[in-house]
């Protein structure tokens, strides 16, 4: 890679996988998101974000992730196939709700027994990257979004990262579409990109590259996961899952995984 992930948008970028879903009647592609979870006050747990649909009836799932040197992530790929005793899906606690977590790590795991001398590079984001919920009263109805997605078809077979692509609110965020926790979007979607993250951006540029610089910008973060397409155009009009939902799941992940490790 030409420079380390610094801002929040470069964190991101490797932060956000394609998944290829093997279902017992096709294979899709889906995008998501890596987070670390906390559990317990001396154990973190990768957990990656997506929709409830894009694991459906999943039997499979492949994650693609950058092989590393030195700490630093190079261009170069592995594919990491989750099934059987690998393959662990968390569901949100509301079944309404469309969002899920792929536990990545038995997966990581055995690579990594499979594979010694080599490393993965891996950036799993944390509670920094949200919009503080608190803040959220600051948004208007017109609000310039960044969504970062793994695309079914366009892709950069070099660098192997996701894309950006620009969207702006079409409901106000502050409200609930159709009394459920989200909003409309309006952009360019194309397959593969639900379960892409969802950001507010304050707008274009940056002073620099330092931390300061990086805290000015303090109107941004994560607000939602894309989850799908509405309307007579599903490809213009997309319905975001508010970050506030992405929170619960984490605490759903959080309580199962903590009930496993108890002992019996």
């Amino acid at each position: 890679m030409p420079f380390p992930p610094t801002t929040l948008t470069e964190r991101l970028l490797h932060a956000v996988k394609r998944l290829e879903v093997e279902t017992p009647a096709d294979t899709r592609v889906a995008t998501a998101y890596g987070y670390q979870v906390q559990v317990g006050q001396n154990r973190q747990l990768p957990a990656l974000i997506t929709t409830r649909a894009a694991l459906a009836q999943a039997q499979a799932v492949t994650l693609h992730m950058h092989l590393a040197q030195g700490g630093e992530p190079l261009r170069e790929t592995t594919a990491l196939r989750m099934a059987g005793a690998t393959l662990h899906i968390v569901p949100h606690p509301n079944a309404a709700i469309d969002l899920a977590a792929l536990l990545p790590a038995r997966a990581i795991t055995a690579w990594g027994q499979a594979n010694p001398g080599r490393s993965l590079y891996a950036m799993w984001l944390d509670d920094t990257v949200f919009f503080p919920e608190e803040r959220w009263d600051e948004l208007d109805a017109l609000e310039s979004l960044a969504i970062i997605a793994a695309t079914e078809k366009l892709t950069d077979s070099a660098n192997n990262l996701p894309l950006i692509l620009a969207a702006h609110s079409a409901s106000h965020p502050l409200l609930d579409w159709s009394g459920q926790p989200e909003f409309l979007l309006g952009a360019r979607l194309l397959p593969g990109m639900w379960g892409a993250p969802v950001l507010l951006m304050p707008g274009a540029g940056r002073a620099g590259r330092n931390p300061e610089a990086l805290a000015a910008r303090s109107r941004y973060g994560l607000i939602g996961t894309l989850r799908g397409g509405v309307g007579a155009d599903p490809q213009g009009i997309g319905l975001v899952v508010k970050a506030r939902e992405t929170h619960r799941l984490l605490e759903g992940v959080r309580r199962e995984v903590t009930e496993r490790l108890k002992p019996n």
